[in-house]
């Protein structure tokens, strides 16, 4: 178990306390302080008693653990398994109380460090606050059955549970080391019906620069993706292409059919999608309103600032792209040369 965890576990057991107007922990307490104390302690029966000093009475208890039903449903269901929630609850309350003062006693709170994550913590909570309140004041709208399937048929690729299999070309191919061999073997193949491009490759002592590629789509990463990319752009079917890929690298493909993906009924998905479809339609509505309260507020962004650094951060991430290329087609073309068969040993 996280110790450090369990131990915040403890202490956070009550989300917000409702006493941080009084003035509990002085380290210099008087009769004026403990006699402010109790004034300023609602009416009950005490719960929670710091040296003498009631801290949380009854009222004030009830009131937090009503706003931490509130906050966790799941809790006041099983509470008839839980007999000791409340006492435990109530001690929870104390823990946290034995900490302030511990803090304030020993002017932790007077630390630097402190002062600046407290600032920070208050600051987050505010804007957390804030944006909650914001949402609430842009409602969306229930969506319809038929709003709903039609997000999903214009999203279903991208929401998760959505696809059973993913389609794509089915293609195979033969490469070349120079174009005039790439075009000779096209010419060759190009007309033929029913073509099986790893008998037709073993039959001209090709076989080694055979490559089954299944199923092509975006996420066969086996595939360099200028090939992938030609591969995929072919429309007819079945159809041979010859694809040069670089210099000294040319391929010749034969994309058998294209198969659509597949995907679950809607109504299997029906009340995820809904979901979904409305948390994407608040995020829009509530992004329509922050651009127009921009507009209203005058609110400007320095552009400039950031231009060069947005540039150069481009520039880096176009360069990793291209050596992850590199390094991929470098790893491909080793696959396929390591595949090719020993030549066979000469008798002596």
């Amino acid at each position: 178990m996280n110790t450090k965890k369990s131990f915040y576990s403890a202490l956070i057991l009550s989300p917000v306390l409702l006493l941080s107007g009084c003035n509990w922990f002085s380290s210099e307490k008087t009769a004026d302080t403990a006699k402010s104390l109790n004034t300023n302690v609602a009416s009950g029966e005490w719960i929670v008693k710091m040296d003498d000093d009631v801290i949380v009475t009854s009222d004030q208890f009830k009131k937090e653990f009503d706003a931490l039903l509130a906050e966790k449903p799941q809790l006041k269901a099983m509470l008839p398994l839980m007999p000791n929630l409340e006492p435990d609850f109530a001690k929870g309350l104390g823990n946290q109380q034995v900490v302030s003062r511990y803090i304030k006693d020993n002017k932790i709170d007077q630390k630097a460090d402190y002062a600046a994550k407290k600032e920070r913590y208050f600051r987050a909570a505010e804007q957390m606050l804030n944006a909650e309140f914001f949402a609430e004041a842009f409602p969306t709208k229930e969506l319809s059955d038929a709003d709903a399937k039609q997000f999903y048929e214009e999203n279903k690729d991208s929401l998760q549970g959505a696809l059973i299999s993913r389609g794509g070309v089915v293609a195979s191919g033969i490469s070349f080391d120079n174009k005039a061999d790439a075009d000779a073997f096209f010419n060759k193949i190009k007309n033929m019906k029913k073509l099986d491009l790893e008998k037709v490759a073993q039959d001209n002592k090709l076989g080694e620069k055979f490559e089954d590629f299944n199923m092509v789509n975006e996420q066969s990463f086996n595939v360099e993706p200028v090939l992938k990319a030609k591969i995929l752009a072919i429309k007819e079917f079945p159809k041979v292409q010859m694809l040069p890929i670089a210099d000294k690298k040319f391929w010749v493909v034969y994309a058998a059919e294209k198969q659509d993906s597949q995907y679950r009924p809607f109504e299997q998905v029906k009340d995820g999608v809904k979901n979904v479809a409305k948390q994407t339609e608040q995020v829009k509505r509530i992004q329509g309103e922050l651009d127009k309260l921009m507009k209203k507020y005058n609110v400007q962004i320095n552009e400039d600032y950031f231009r060069e650094k947005v540039s150069r951060a481009n520039a880096e991430a176009a360069a990793i792209r291209a050596l992850q290329e590199r390094k991929q087609a470098a790893a491909q073309n080793d696959a396929e040369s390591q595949s090719q068969p020993l030549p066979a040993a000469k008798s002596v």
